[in-house]
């Protein structure tokens, strides 16, 4: 079954079928849709000059993808938006290219402006509107309306500028579903590149770790790719996201040159010592490529980094002419699958083809295609390597019988300790699997003991202060209302005085159990929060239902008293209880202080009741 929603949600990010009318209709089943009808103009110099524009210097587009190549303008782009719904409607934009430097959106109805939003990398991801590594923003439309949106777009290392309408669960469906398979597209090479540096950990043949270093840093580009390397590796250092794509291309072209040269014969031709010197000038060029301009630096990896591939492609080629190997035939496959990647977006960039929704798709069959013949390349040299090193035993042997008996001795003393290595490293790798798991045994344990209060077994406030800060998050994404219920054991110091701190001590236990017994749900939490004061967290819980469990439990506390050493004790206590949808998560302290102000009116209200926050206002 997981394999199966696996393979829709990567049919859904490579392909993603949405509709393709002529106008951006928005109704009842509206759920996504690529905008199509699109008019573009590189004349107005700001939004104006664009709205007194004249319709004929508008020039229309039908095409999915709208691609102008290197052009150094900024280019106005329009379209409509029809809203048939009878209430607002709030969806998403998307432009789905995380490397575009700047984009202005004018949202417009009437020649009016509704919005005005700015995105780009050239923002960090604290700055954009909405947290996330592409260009997305929200649009509020009117209902029953007609809204134009007009769009701003700079970037000189390419104009590339894919537009799309959401709604916004099934953005967050498809989104979570790209992620996983983009996830675990990233985590598969990773995983190659670590395979390979622990193979070079085992033989020491460079070819395994140079292999390595290649895979990993083709994850890493495809990380790029996907806006996730921006996102998780320097969200608040945006000026790196235009010059990190062409650097990993060109380091990756360079990383080949020591690869080849392990595991192709070495020739004494001309072109071989013109390939060493080319590659060193262009090792010596990725030192100072940073103080370029962006689309100076496009323009050059897209130029030099086929040269330098189909160089080392030729003579890969000549060196598989004279030395034939299954290992360089594969190594040469390596290379034409990364120098048609390189293609790709020689075409891309250029803006001489669309590729539109399949673009993705190539590149990742390009980039597993090229891992692959990689892995076998040098796995296959590896192999060759040591049955020549075999065969040259067995000549040896066959050319001196006198030795014959040494010499078997020796290989078989050899497989012995071949064997006994494999051995201890079956019995090391047990053994740091059991110690690992016995280690995050007691890492849960002591985390365990870390969350709970010692006393009453219920968690204590640094677990709720993590636990808010997650519901907040969820309620603001869910749009769902979060209770807080803050409660204080009315007049504690006395029955402190009266019977004792050890009476006093069980009070509070018993408090705690009688909590948790009308918490039913697993998501609902109850923490000590100081003292003789709880605080109850009740995620997805309307504001009536929490005040009705505060007085059940106030109820239940009142009328029942607590037998402690033969003695009864009858005690009350006071809960405040606040509501709320989370809007802004980084201030939690807020909400609890809104709850501990109903608790503090329910105290001066004479103790032994529940006061609602919204009472108090």
């Amino acid at each position: 079954m997981n394999s199966l929603k696996a393979a829709i949600c990567l049919l859904i990010v490579l392909f993603t079928f949405k509709s393709f009318a002529s106008t951006v209709v928005i109704n009842s089943d509206f759920s996504s849709h690529i905008v199509t009808n699109l008019t573009y103009s590189f004349e107005p110099s700001s939004i104006e000059t664009a709205l007194q524009l004249e319709p004929n210097k508008w020039h229309s587009v039908n095409t999915k993808l709208l691609n102008f190549g290197l052009e150094s303008r900024p280019v106005w782009v329009t379209f409509e938006i029809n809203n048939t719904l009878n209430n607002r409607f709030s969806p998403l934009i998307l432009i789905d290219n995380p490397f575009l430097n700047e984009v202005q959106l004018f949202h417009l109805r009437n020649a009016q402006i509704l919005s005005e939003m700015r995105l780009g990398d050239s923002f960090s991801l604290d700055e954009r509107t909405i947290k996330s590594e592409f260009l997305l923003t929200k649009l509020t439309l009117p209902a029953s309306s007609s809204t134009r949106v007009i769009l701003k777009v700079s970037n000189p290392s390419g104009l590339r500028i894919p537009i799309s309408l959401w709604q916004q669960d099934v953005y967050l469906t498809q989104k979570e579903g790209f992620n996983l398979v983009y996830g675990l597209m990233v985590g598969f090479l990773a995983a190659l590149a670590l395979s390979c540096i622990l193979l070079y950990g085992f033989t020491r043949k460079r070819y395994f770790a140079l292999a390595g270093a290649i895979t990993f840093t083709l994850g890493l580009f495809l990380a790029y790719l996907g806006g996730f390397g921006f996102r998780y590796l320097h969200p608040n250092i945006p000026t790196i996201q235009q010059v990190i794509m062409p650097i990993l291309l060109i380091l990756i072209a360079l990383l080949f040159f020591p690869l080849q040269q392990q595991m192709c014969k070495p020739h004494a031709q001309k072109i071989t010592r013109v390939q060493k010197l080319i590659t060193k000038l262009l090792a010596v060029s990725l030192l100072f490529i940073w103080l370029l301009p962006d689309w100076l630096i496009t323009a050059y990896c897209l130029i030099i980094t086929p040269l330098v591939l189909s160089l080392y492609f030729l003579t890969t080629y000549l060196s598989s002419r004279s030395h034939p190997s299954k290992s360089i035939n594969a190594l040469l496959l390596a290379l034409g699958f990364f120098n048609a990647v390189t293609v790709y977006f020689i075409i891309t960039v250029m803006g001489w083809y669309t590729f539109e929704t399949m673009g993705l798709f190539i590149v990742s069959v390009l980039f597993f295609s090229c891992t692959f013949c990689l892995c076998y390349a040098v796995m296959k040299q590896f192999i060759t390597e040591r049955d020549e090193q075999i065969i040259e035993q067995q000549t040896v042997i066959a050319e001196s019988t006198a030795q014959d008996t040494l010499l078997k001795e020796r290989l078989a003393l050899q497989e012995e300790a071949q064997y006994e290595l494999e051995s201890q490293v079956d019995e090391r790798t047990f053994e740091l699997q059991v110690t690992l798991r016995e280690l995050e045994e007691k890492n849960r344990e002591l985390e365990q003991l870390n969350t709970e209060d010692a006393l009453t077994g219920a968690k204590n406030r640094r677990f709720f202060d993590k636990k808010l800060v997650m519901e907040l998050r969820r309620s603001r994404r869910e749009q769902t209302p979060l209770s807080i219920i803050m409660i204080d054991i009315d007049h504690f110091k006395t029955i402190n005085d009266t019977y004792g701190h050890l009476s006093g001590d069980n009070v509070i236990k018993a408090t705690a159990d009688i909590i948790k017994r009308f918490l039913k749900r697993p998501l609902d939490e109850v923490a000590r929060y100081g003292g003789e004061e709880f605080v109850i967290l009740l995620p997805n819980t309307a504001n009536q239902g929490a005040f009705d469990i505060a007085e059940q439990i106030r109820l239940h506390i009142y009328q029942n008293p607590v037998i402690v050493a033969g003695a009864e004790i009858k005690f009350t206590i006071s809960a405040g209880v606040y509501t709320f949808i989370a809007d802004d998560i980084n201030t939690p302290e807020l909400f609890t202080e809104c709850a501990d102000k109903a608790l503090y009116s329910a105290k001066q209200q004479g103790r032994n009741q529940v006061v609602n926050f919204e009472t108090i206002q």
